[in-house]
């Protein structure tokens, strides 16, 4: 059996145990996503002057992207809101119940429970 197919079949669970990520989360998806940005910032963001600079510029502008803190100060964009009809709001209104006298709801259990009772010595 070759080294590789040992360490897969029998150390494989180990390692996935280890791991600080699940293995969903490092598949390429987001690398590839991330290139479009790559492309897009050194082409637009960058100085051409030499590739120091140009590298230098681009990894700024990843580190500013990246940033959690940096990426929610930057303005949402607006989204145009429709006016809503009355049919459409009574359809989303949430509707309370009347409140409930609780003696009264008490009587019809005490009612209810009789009647149980009545129709089983009935039959």
């Amino acid at each position: 059996m070759p080294v590789s197919v040992h360490k897969i079949l029998f150390h494989g669970k180990d390692i996935i145990d280890s791991l600080i990520f699940p293995i969903g989360q490092l598949s390429e998806e987001a690398q590839e996503a991330r290139n479009k940005h790559n492309m897009k910032f050194r082409e637009l963001f960058t100085r051409k002057i030499s590739g120091i600079y140009t590298n230098k510029d681009l990894i700024n502008r990843l580190l500013l992207t990246s940033d959690p803190f940096i990426a929610n100060l930057r303005a949402r964009p607006k989204t145009k809101r429709g006016k809503i009809s009355n049919e459409v709001r009574e359809l989303l209104e949430i509707r309370a119940p009347p409140p409930i006298d609780q003696k009264q709801s008490y009587q019809n259990l005490l009612i209810q429970k009789n009647l149980k009772v009545i129709s089983k010595n009935l039959i």
